[in-house]
Formats: C-alpha cells, structure tokens, sequence
C-alpha cells in the first residue's frame, strides 16, 4: 500500500492497494489481525491500480485517483460497486498519481503528468468537486518556473487555501536530490513557481511521497521512501 487516509468524522480509515485493485475501510480503532468493515472490488468499480485515496467525510464521498481516471464512490460502498461520478477523457489531461479533495471549497486537485513520467511533464489540476465525465480542468499548475517534474503526494489546507505537492523527480525508483515539497495557492494558474518550498538542492529530502497538515502544532509532516523516515517541519507561515 501506499496511502492511508483517515475520516475523523467517522472514525474510519482507507487504505489503497494496487495489487488486489480494491480500497479497504477499517475502523479506527482497527489493530492485529483484523478484517476491513468494507471493502471496495471488482469489475463494476473500475478500478486498476489504485496507488492513493481520499476521502471526503461532509459528502459522503470517496476520492481515488487511477492514472486517466478519477473515481468516486459512496463512503459507504462495499463490494463490487460502480463509482458515482468519474472524470475521464481527453480535455481532463489526466493521468493522476495523486489527488486530494476540499469538501469546503468544492474542488479536486490532481498532482500527475501527461503521458510517461520520465518526460517531465508534470502539473497540478483543478477540478470542481461534482465534476464528471470528460472535462477540462478550472486550472492548470505547469511548466518549468513550477519545478514539477514528478510528483507523488498532494494534500490541500482549506482554510488558507493552500495546495502542497510532493515532487519526488522523474523516476519512481530512485532518490533525486533536488527533490521538495511546493507549496501553492488555490489563486495559482500555469507556470507559476511555488510560494514556498520544502527540501531541493543538497537539503534532506531524497523521495517525498506523502504529506499531512498538522493545524494544532503547525507543522508539516513529510514521508520520504528513500529515506525510510516521517521528517516534521515547522511552517507556521501557511497557517
């Protein structure tokens, strides 16, 4: 697995694994050897190498993004279940390694890139929440003052209306050293360099790949692969 996202409204969390093609639930006090309370599979779902997931507690809803795709389900969901809603098609620009949804302000955002990684042509895209079918994004975050080149994780925080993308180079594999995680703002469009930056150039990170906010302490916390490592940062300035 490679994500985990958890629904505090609930007390649930959902785990993604690309293997078996399904999004797991466990409750939150879930621990050993312990049976998921629902599970998301098999052809009605669409789903074909679900590498990350999100989740939207207000609506109900659960966000998975799968490469040209993005589907979304009822929180509920269990079994073999067709999404409600899927954003596809050309005018989309998808494929999406990550995304992550605001249920405050009604938008999607996918972090991905245009045919294959090693390009270089990575972006962040701005959907509406409710969006469905073969749309064009509200914005497009692209191009070389953005420093994107590859990125893995997204996590957005409403109340500022920040957007942070983990951009760990252009190939899954290997560490690359100018790796960091951008900071962005909703307002953002095009070939925009980040507000602020985490990591790049001979600092710590090597491969980030998720991100959580954590309000109460104002910081940043960063998991890094080639680390093998959760690094937290004070970043008081986005709060």
């Amino acid at each position: 697995m490679h994500a985990i996202s958890y629904d505090p409204m609930h007390d649930e969390f959902l785990v993604s694994q690309p293997f078996s093609q399904a999004i797991l639930v466990f409750r939150g006090a879930a621990s050993g050897e312990e049976a998921p309370i629902r599970m998301i599979q098999g052809p009605l779902t669409r789903l074909e190498d679900p590498d990350k997931v999100d989740i939207d507690p207000v609506h109900n809803e659960i966000i998975v993004p799968d490469d040209n795709k993005i589907l979304v389900f009822p929180r509920t969901a269990n079994g073999n279940v067709a999404p409600l809603r899927v954003i596809e098609g050309p005018d989309t620009m998808l494929g999406a390694d990550a995304a992550a949804v605001d249920p405050i302000n009604n938008v999607i955002f996918a972090s991905g890139s245009e045919g294959r990684r090693e390009n270089g042509n990575a972006f962040v895209l701005v959907f509406n929440r409710t969006d469905n079918g073969n749309v064009k994004p509200r914005s497009v975050i692209r191009g070389p003052r953005t420093g994107l080149n590859g990125t893995f994780g997204i996590r957005t925080y409403p109340p500022k209306g920040w957007i942070l993308v983990a951009n760990s180079g252009p190939n899954y594999s290997f560490a690359y050293d100018p790796s960091f995680v951008g900071v962005w703002h909703y307002s953002d469009n095009g070939n925009v360099p980040p507000r602020w930056t985490i990591g790049g150039p001979f600092q710590r990170l090597k491969q980030p790949r998720g991100i959580d906010v954590d309000e109460k302490n104002k910081t940043i916390l960063i998991s890094d692969k080639r680390l093998n490592a959760v690094l937290t940062y004070s970043f008081p300035e986005i709060f």
